[in-house]
Parts: structure tokens; C-alpha cells; sequence
């Protein structure tokens, strides 16, 4: 059963086809609706308002005709007054239902009623006008008139099909058949007369209707296909616009003059112009840099005369003045005619790839340089081994240049090289390879990465060896200051042992030699044990001579040096140690004449050349062999001196060289690496002190020493020492007074060591001065104080609890500034003394002493004081 819809009422605007789709889904083929379905909706509408217009006519004609009542029928006037008011109201019924959703859906019935109620009323007009059903028939003719009209309005006022005029028109003459059957009038002349007529009246409405139905089938045909064609122009115009304006391209359109007549969305948002104020503007002035006006003039001109065009890059200005860089391209716009109308403009807004762009080339161009620039060597090898890549400073090292074998083998370019084609072969079967090798004088770190192709396999080689030769060169040189640091801090470390040790040692020698020198004072000169005392004498200076070289070495002791004649301490010592050497060993001497004089301290060199010598005679270990001494003057330059081993105050210059070169079994570089390390022997365990004093002596003399040896070839000791460039000259020193530190002296002693004090107060005692003591540098103040009238002489050890010894010698002077104070330590006077002699130290004494040695320094301070 077709669906009715829902349209305008009688009054309103007539329904048309709209050619505007409904909104919801976009418009297509789905979207329209069928023909036939379209114009039931319009015949529907149309049925309705046109049996609204039959309702409205019939109504009209029963009151109208109503006035002829009078006239005609005067007799059945109040009761066809009565028929045609209820006749008007029920098509006024009729027509108020159609104004319902009853009427929109069901117009064809209401129409279908309202003809069949029409012609219900002439019945009953027919009826009361001729007084009833026996009455008379001059009603007749009003009857036929309004029948007829019944029948033949519905056909020309009512828009329906042929059927529904055909059924409307039965109906009204069924009513009248019927009314003439009721009221006996069927066998009368006349009912067969006015049948035929209202029969005909039927099929004239028929043919009526046919025809105006299809009058109207033709016109809705021609409004839909102008709809139709409406419609779509609208929606291609929708769907152009729709195109245009969400394009991620810039689309204007021009006029053959160059004026713009439309402009997109995207266009307004990368020009910053809007449409209103955009269209209308000239492009070239308005929108188009000034640069790339005569290329876009020349583009536009080619499209309006139908040349081919190309795609072309074009400068065009924001409303802001900023520029852009856009890829352009025209089209001619033709009419239907094919003439021109305008051209469009597509552009695409490039700024940002452009800067995209440039900042790659500014990125490749200082990746170039960097790896150019790098001390690196980079390969890129294709799957087949091709080089497509080379760079790097470091092919020069190769022999190579960037981008030299582009296109060889990788295995033929670097044939020669540090690249064994093996490792090749390994990082194209997928494993990444690296080593570390030597090309020449370089050194480097070499790698090889596959390039995986995304399908398991290896598309390429990334081939990089990085020149670590400086890198090499400083990791050698940190490791050797970090062996000479090492070495330094274990020698330090010993030093500080070595110190200590000697400072408590010295102590110990003043007890022993103070007390040896007084048991000697109280023998006569052929008593039995003075020669044991002579030797237990003897031994504690050797003692003292063994603690300055354990100081010299620990670096505490500052050297006391004089003018030393290398020679001379040479035969001395040859002398010395002609016991101590070998039966088999020759001793040979190379001692260049008139060597300048060198500043030492004689004791300590003395030293260092008898222990080169005994280490020389213990190399050749009883078999037969040559130990040859040399002296001469060199030369020490920076390279030669950087060779040795020396303190940070060495400097290059003159130097006396003493050489002690044996044929000995000579040493390997490990032996000899650590040959100058304390406790360090080839020997029996308890050796190892003497070439670590070697050391520690030239240390202390600002000199150099350097080894030279090889197994089987001896060994070869050269000790530098600066040259002072004058003669030796040995002053004789002055003797004392038999008597001088005598005469009843009151003398303060301050020592922490009780042994030190007693023996040094013995000896004071014997020496004919009263002794004053003190424990500490405190308590020696106090006591000098205490008796600074009376006390003619102060003897002060250097390193004293509480209070220093340089602390309480400057107290003294405060107290009485002519006090005279002797400094006694087990360091020289240089080292002990420091800035105190400018400031009225009266003297200085060295432990270990003899009774000798106090009797002299308590004389200089009287002849110092007097």
C-alpha cells in the first residue's frame, strides 16, 4: 500500500518540488526520491486542497441558491432552508477535518464524502421541495442542476485519479437511484431521462479528470527534471565549494584581467587575508613578491591562451609583509562556448619544507665538515661490498682521499691497510667486529656495524676506525707520570720512615757518644779500656754519618754543601775501598784533568760513589771483571736530563758526570726499574739501602742519575752533578780555646728526651757549668724567667713538645734580648737554624756530639756574645 505523506493545508503556499535536499545525509542518487513517489506526494497534497476548494464551492452554491427558495418553492421554504443550512454545516464538518492529519493523510475519501454528501442534500432538497415522496416533480430541474454539479465539480476541483472520480460519480447517482426507488419515482417517465444524464455527467467527470491527470503527470515531469537539474547543479556547486574550501592547497580564481573572484579558506589562513577583503585585488600588486611577478604574469598569460604550463615556485606576501615561498600552478577556466573566463591558481605553501631543506644542507654540509674535520676514518659498503661512502681526516694517514674509491671493492681499497678482508667477511655474515690496529706511526680503533635491511638480512657496512694516536700517545705519557707519581709518593712515604727513624736514632747517639767522650775524660791515655771506648766512639760517628744519609734521603736534611773536588773524593774513596773489593776485579780510572769544582756536601757524595762501587764489585760476584771510574764535564740538555731520574729543581746545564761502569751480569728493564728502590736486592734478604742512598744524595744535590744496562753486558751508572765552576778551597777551622765554656757558667738545657738531657747535663757538669733543666719548650720559658739574671747560656733542641724550639728561642730574646741560645737538632744548621741566625742565635750543635764538640759551640757563643 503506497504511503501518504504529509503536505500544506488549503490556504497555505502550494506544495513544490524542492530541488534543496533535506538535511541528514549527503546528497547522491539515494538521496532523491522516485518519481512516482514524489508525485503521489504532490497529488495527495494537491487532492487535499482541492477538496477543500469543492467543500468551499458546494457550501457557497447551497446558500446561494437558497435565495431562489422564496420564488420557486414559497410553500417549502423554511424546509429547504433547513436542508441546505445542514447541508452547508456538514461540508463545513468536511472541511474542517481535512485541516487534520485525517485530511492530509486521507484527502481522496474526504473528497469521496464530501461528493457524496452533496449529492445527499439535493436529494433532500428534491424531496422537501416537492412536499414528499407522493409530491410533485417540479423540483426536478434544481435536482439535475445540483447532482450534475455534484458529479462534474469533484471531477475539474478534485486533483484525483479517473477510479476516484468514477467512484465519487457512482456514488452520486446510487444516491439518486436510490432516493427514486424510496420515493416510488423509478417508473416514471422522467427517472429514466435525468439517469442517463447523471450517467453521462459520470463519464464526462471521468474523461475530465483523465485528462487533467495527465495535464498534471506532464507538468510534474517537466518541474521534477527542473528540480532535478536545480538540485544537482546545487549540490555540484555545494561539492566545488566544499573542495575549494577544505583544499590543503591555496585555490584562486581569476578574472582574464588578473582580479581575484574567489578565494579558499586556505588561502585566507596562510596569506592571513579574508576572503571579503581578498576578492576584487589584482594578484600581481597585491598578493605576488615582487620577484616572482614577471614568472607568475607569464604563467597566468600561457594559461589564458592555452599554452601548456608548468609547475613553478613562486615568492607571494602575507597581509603581515611576510613572505612565502609557494609551488604554483595555473588552469584556464573556458565557458560553454570554450572561450577563456579565468584562470585558477593552486598553490602549495613550501616556507617550511624550503627551511626544512636548508637546514639539511646546512646540516649534511657540517656533518661533512665534522667528519672530514674528525680524525676518523668512515666507510659506507653496500650487500655487495661497494664503497659508497668515504670520509675523514684520517684516510690521509691511508694514503687516501674522501670519496677517492667510490664505487671500488672495499677489500681492494683498503688491501693495504689495517682491514683484513676476513673481518669484512665476518660483518657481512651479521656480526659486528671490532679491533684496535697500527697503520704506520697511527694507531686505530677500528668497527665494523652491519646494516640490517629490514628482512633479516645485511644491506650494508658501516666501516669506522677512529685515529686514537695522540689519544695513545697522552694515555703513555699519564701512565709514566702516574708510574713517576707512584714512584715519588713510595719514596716519600719511605722518606718520612727513614726520617723518623734517624730523628730517634740521633737521640740515641748523643747518649752513646756523650757517655763514650766522658768515660774517655776520666781514663789516663794507656788505661786498657780506652781503646774500647775509642771504638765504641768511632762506631756512634759512624752511626751519625748513617742517620744524615737516612735524613738526606727522606729529603729533611738540607745538604751542607762546599766546594768538592770530584776527583779528589774519587781517589779518596779508592782508597777506602781497596779492602772491600774483589781479588779478581781490576779497578780502572778515567779522571778528566781539571774538572770544575762541584756544591756538595763531600760526606754524602763520598757515600754515593763507595756504594756504586761496592754495587759494581757485587755485579761480577768473585769472577774476574773491570770496574772503570770516569769523570767528566757534559752538557746537560732537556732531552738528555727528561731521560733521567731527577727532582722537579733539576735544571739543564754544565754537570760533572762520575761514570761506574762494570762487566758485570748486568740487568733486564725490570730489575732495572726498580733497582733504586729501598729494601729492594738481588741479593741476600737485609740489602737494598745503598743505591736507594745513591738516589736520595744526588736528589738532594739537584743532580740526575740514569742506569744503562742489559743482561750479560754489565751495567753502566752515570751520576750528573751541577758544576759550581770554580776550584775546591777547604777553609781550616778554627781551633778553640783550651779554657773557652768554662769559669762557672750557668747554663739552661731544654730537651724532651731524659736520656739526652742527662748525658748533655754530665757533660756540661764536666765541663765546669751549672745546669739548669727543662722537659719541654714551656717549662723553659718558665725556668729562663725564672732565673734570666744568673743564666749565661741556653742550649735548646729543635723539636720539643708544647713549645718549638725556634718558639722559645724568640720568648728568650723577648725576655732578655742578650741571652744567648744555642740550637741543637739533628739536622744541620742550615736545615735547623733557618732565618734565627739574623736573629741573634748564639750557635748550633749537632746530634750526636762529643764533649769536644759542646766545649766548641758553648766557645763560638762566648766569642760570639764577647
Amino acid at each position: 500500500m503506497r504511503r501518504e505523506g504529509v503536505t500544506a493545508l488549503a490556504g497555505e503556499e502550494p506544495m513544490a518540488v524542492d530541488p534543496t535536499p533535506a538535511p541528514g545525509p549527503e546528497p547522491g542518487p539515494q538521496a532523491a526520491r522516485p518519481p512516482l513517489a514524489a508525485y503521489d506526494a504532490e497529488s495527495l497534497a494537491r487532492c487535499r486542497r482541492g477538496t477543500a476548494a469543492y467543500c468551499l464551492t458546494a457550501g457557497i452554491l447551497l446558500l446561494t441558491f437558497g435565495a431562489l427558495d422564496r420564488t420557486r418553492f414559497p410553500d417549502a421554504m423554511g424546509a429547504l432552508l433547513l436542508v441546505r443550512g445542514a447541508g452547508a454545516a456538514a461540508l463545513g464538518v468536511l472541511l474542517a477535518l481535512l485541516r487534520t492529519p485525517l485530511g492530509a493523510r486521507r484527502p481522496r475519501a474526504l473528497g469521496v464524502v464530501a461528493a457524496a454528501t452533496l449529492g445527499a442534500i439535493e436529494q433532500l432538497l428534491a424531496l422537501a421541495a416537492e412536499g414528499g415522496p407522493q409530491g410533485s416533480t417540479g423540483a426536478g430541474s434544481p435536482i439535475n442542476l445540483g447532482t450534475t454539479f455534484a458529479i462534474l465539480g469533484a471531477a475539474v476541483l478534485i486533483p484525483w485519479s479517473p477510479v476516484w472520480s468514477a467512484f465519487a460519480s457512482l456514488l452520486v447517482v446510487g444516491e439518486y437511484v436510490g432516493a427514486a426507488v424510496l420515493m416510488g419515482r423509478a417508473a416514471e417517465p422522467f427517472f429514466g431521462d435525468q439517469l442517463m444524464l447523471f450517467l453521462s455527467a459520470g463519464v464526462v467527470a471521468v474523461v475530465i479528470t483523465a485528462v487533467l491527470q495527465r495535464r498534471r503527470w506532464r507538468e510534474f515531469l517537466q518541474t521534477w527534471a527542473l528540480a532535478a537539474a536545480h538540485r544537482e547543479a546545487r549540490e555540484r556547486e555545494k561539492r566545488y565549494r566544499s573542495v575549494v574550501e577544505t583544499a590543503g592547497s591555496v585555490i584562486i580564481v581569476l578574472t582574464p584581467q588578473g582580479s581575484v573572484t574567489e578565494f579558499n579558506r586556505e588561502a585566507e589562513r596562510v596569506l592571513g587575508w579574508p576572503q571579503a577583503a581578498a576578492v576584487g585585488r589584482d594578484l600581481l600588486t597585491s598578493f605576488v613578491a615582487e620577484t616572482s611577478r614577471a614568472t607568475v604574469a607569464a604563467d597566468v598569460r600561457k594559461a589564458l591562451a592555452g599554452e601548456a604550463t608548468h609547475a613553478f615556485e613562486a615568492g607571494m606576501l602575507a597581509r603581515d609583509g611576510s613572505a612565502r615561498v609557494m609551488a604554483c600552478g595555473t588552469t584556464r577556466l573556458v565557458d560553454a562556448d570554450g572561450r577563456p573566463v579565468g584562470v585558477v591558481l593552486c598553490a602549495q605553501d613550501i616556507s617550511e619544507r624550503k627551511q626544512v631543506e636548508e637546514a639539511l644542507r646546512e646540516s649534511e654540509a657540517r656533518l661533512r665538515a665534522v667528519i672530514d674535520e674528525a680524525p676518523v676514518v668512515l666507510f659506507a659498503v653496500d650487500g655487495t661490498g661497494t664503497i659508497t661512502f668515504s670520509g675523514g681526516r684520517g684516510l690521509a694517514r691511508l694514503g687516501l682521499e674522501p670519496g677517492e674509491h667510490g664505487g671500488q671493492q672495499i677489500g681492494d681499497a683498503l688491501a693495504r691497510t689495517f682491514a683484513p678482508a676476513k673481518l669484512f667477511d665476518r660483518a657481512f655474515a651479521g656480526e659486528p667486529v671490532a679491533w684496535t690496529s697500527s697503520f704506520g706511526d697511527a694507531t686505530f680503533e677500528c668497527r665494523l656495524t652491519p646494516v640490517a635491511d629490514g628482512r633479516g638480512g645485511v644491506a650494508g657496512i658501516i666501516a669506522l676506525a677512529i685515529d686514537v694516536t695522540e689519544r695513545k700517545q697522552a694515555e703513555d705519557t699519564r701512565l709514566a707520570l702516574e708510574r713517576r707519581l707512584l714512584e715519588a709518593q713510595k719514596l716519600e712515604s719511605l722518606g718520612v720512615l727513614a726520617g723518623g727513624i734517624a730523628h730517634d736514632f740521633n737521640n740515641l747517639l748523643v747518649s752513646v757518644l756523650g757517655n763514650a767522650s766522658l768515660a774517655l775524660g776520666e781514663l789516663t791515655a794507656h788505661a786498657p779500656g780506652r781503646e774500647a771506648l775509642r771504638r765504641i766512639e768511632q762506631a756512634a760517628r759512624r752511626g751519625s754519618e748513617l742517620t744524615r744519609q737516612m735524613l738526606a734521603y727522606a729529603g729533611e736534611d738540607t745538604i751542607a754543601l762546599d766546594r768538592v773536588d770530584v776527583n779528589a773524593v774519587v781517589a779518596e774513596t779508592s782508597d777506602l775501598l781497596s779492602v772491600s773489593i774483589g781479588k779478581k776485579v781490576v779497578m780502572a780510572y778515567d779522571l778528566a784533568p781539571g774538572l770544575p769544582a762541584i756544591e756538595a756536601d763531600p760526606t754524602q757524595i763520598r757515600q754515593a760513589i763507595m756504594n756504586l762501587l761496592i754495587n759494581a764489585s757485587e755485579a761480577i760476584d768473585g769472577a774476574e771483571g773491570t770496574i772503570t771510574v770516569r769523570t767528566e764535564v757534559v752538557a746537560l740538555g732537556p732531552d738528555a736530563l727528561h731521560d733521567t731520574l731527577h727532582p722537579p729543581e733539576a735544571a739543564p746545564g754544565p754537570h760533572v758526570c762520575v761514570e761506574v761502569r762494570d762487566t758485570g751480569c748486568g740487568m733486564d728493564a725490570a730489575t732495572a726499574a726498580k733497582v733504586f728502590d729501598p729494601f729492594f736486592s738481588t741479593k741476600f734478604t737485609g740489602r737494598g739501602l745503598g743505591l736507594a742512598t745513591v738516589l736520595g744524595a744526588v736528589r738532594g744535590h739537584r743532580g740526575a742519575l740514569a742506569v744503562t744496562s742489559a743482561p750479560g753486558r754489565g751495567t753502566i751508572f752515570r751520576v750528573y752533578l751541577p758544576a759550581a765552576g770554580a776550584p775546591a778551597h777547604v777553609e781550616p777551622p778554627a781551633a778553640a780555646s783550651a779554657g773557652e765554656g768554662r769559669e762557672g757558667r750557668t747554663v739552661l738545657l731544654v730537651d724532651d728526651e731524659e736520656d739526652v738531657r742527662a748525658v748533655t747535663a754530665h757533660m756540661l757538669e764536666r765541663l765546669g757549668c751549672s745546669v739548669l733543666q727543662a722537659g719541654d719548650g714551656r717549662e723553659g720559658v718558665d725556668v729562663f724567667r725564672a732565673h734570666a739574671r744568673v743564666i749565661d747560656a741556653v742550649i735548646v733542641d729543635l723539636t720539643l713538645p708544647r713549645l718549638s724550639g725556634d718558639r722559645v728561642f724568640r720568648e728568650i730574646r723577648t725576655i732578655r734580648p742578650d741571652a744567648r741560645v744555642i740550637l741543637m737538632s739533628g739536622y744541620n744548621d742550615a736545615k735547623a737554624t733557618g732565618g734565627l741566625a739574623e736573629a741573634g742565635l748564639a750557635g748550633f750543635l749537632r746530634k750526636p756530639f762529643s764533649v769536644g764538640d759542646l766545649q766548641k759551640a758553648l766557645g763560638d757563643a762566648v766569642r760570639a756574645a764577647d
